[in-house]
């Protein structure tokens, strides 16, 4: 009977304390999403959501935001971006682990050029995950977006199947010289996006829809606080740039591979170099030429250089091996004009 009563007691005692427990954890969530929100205030920031709810009880701890809205007002641009639903969830036995998500259609506001514009976007399903030190710095994040929609107040709608984001910190073996020598930190950053469909544009030589992008890059330097001019002036001028180790990007006739680094000039606009090679050239050049946006005989010429200068690579296709660079405010393939750039920041 003494053995059947002390086990009951230490059941109970187990019981009490799970649920202490839960009730520290979701304490202390609820604690951290306050102290994260007074803290962008202190920034300028305008932030309000209906009073957090914690749930999940037993097995997880739940914190709900609805209606978030976060703003900065001081910011040139105004930026504001609404959310009706965004939750976070921890497991009690292990909090440095945070599960979080979107739910519902949301939008964002700013000013570009003195003109106001918006974005409506939804998605099937928008998930994440992120890892935190005892300190409760950011150690590492994922994103999954399915099925995104975006409405661009500016143009036609852009869609992609999927979408994926990874940032953790820079591997020790990472083998970049400059970053080496100068001892860095720095953040590996993958992006990959899969059918991409840019409606409006069934006139560019590429199509509308970019098959796959992927993205492979490191971040060196630190960028304090939430980028914006004063703090991406300090990461240029303390040295920071992107080292990107691998590009690929498959869009319609065409696909571009490449290497390089990009960081910002005295206007924050990207400035660097990459390595490319590009494949499919050829059709690229005969849809150019059927869309009537070169004639016949330039596309000959144009047809002939290219031809001088592409090489064969392993899978026996042929490829024309290029700098795309970012300099003085445009983008140049080779000595080729393309397209001109803007601040990262935008201005009014």
């Amino acid at each position: 009977m003494r053995i059947l009563f002390g086990g009951i007691l230490a059941l109970v005692l187990l019981i009490g304390g799970y649920v202490f427990w839960w009730h520290h954890v979701a304490d202390r969530l609820m604690e951290l999403a306050d102290n994260w929100r007074e803290q962008r205030i202190s920034e300028g920031y305008e932030i309000s959501h209906k009073p957090l709810v914690a749930s999940g009880f037993p097995y997880r701890v739940r914190v709900t935001a609805e209606n978030l809205s976060i703003a900065n007002p001081s910011h040139e641009q105004s930026p504001e971006v609404r959310i009706p639903t965004f939750w976070a969830v921890v497991q009690p036995w292990r909090i440095n682990h945070v599960i979080f998500g979107v739910e519902g259609k949301g939008r964002a506001d700013w000013l570009e050029k003195d003109q106001q514009r918006s974005l409506d976007f939804k998605a099937l399903s928008a998930l994440g995950s992120a890892t935190f030190t005892i300190r409760g710095r950011m150690r590492a994040v994922a994103i999954d977006i399915k099925e995104l929609e975006t409405i661009p107040s500016w143009r036609s709608p852009v869609t992609a199947e999927r979408l994926q984001l990874h940032g953790r910190p820079r591997p020790a073996n990472s083998s970049d010289e400059k970053a080496a020598s100068e001892q860095m930190d720095g953040q590996q950053i993958a992006l990959r996006a899969d059918n991409v469909v840019i409606e409006g544009m069934s006139d560019f030589p590429l199509g509308k829809r970019i098959t796959d992008f992927s993205l492979s890059s490191i971040l060196y330097g630190t960028v304090r606080k939430l980028p914006a001019a004063d703090t991406l002036a300090e990461w240029r001028d303390e040295g920071g740039f992107v080292d990107i180790e691998a590009l690929n990007i498959d869009w319609g006739h065409g696909a571009i591979t490449g290497k390089g680094a990009i960081t910002l000039d005295d206007r924050m606009r990207p400035l660097g170099e990459l390595e490319t090679r590009i494949s499919g050239y050829e059709r690229i050049l005969a849809a150019l030429t059927e869309t009537r946006q070169i004639d016949e005989n330039a596309a000959r010429t144009i047809g002939f250089g290219l031809g001088l200068l592409s090489k064969e690579g392993d899978d026996g296709k042929r490829y024309i091996a290029l700098p795309l660079s970012a300099q003085d405010g445009g983008v140049y393939l080779g000595p080729v004009y393309l397209m001109r750039l803007g601040s990262v920041i935008g201005s009014k």
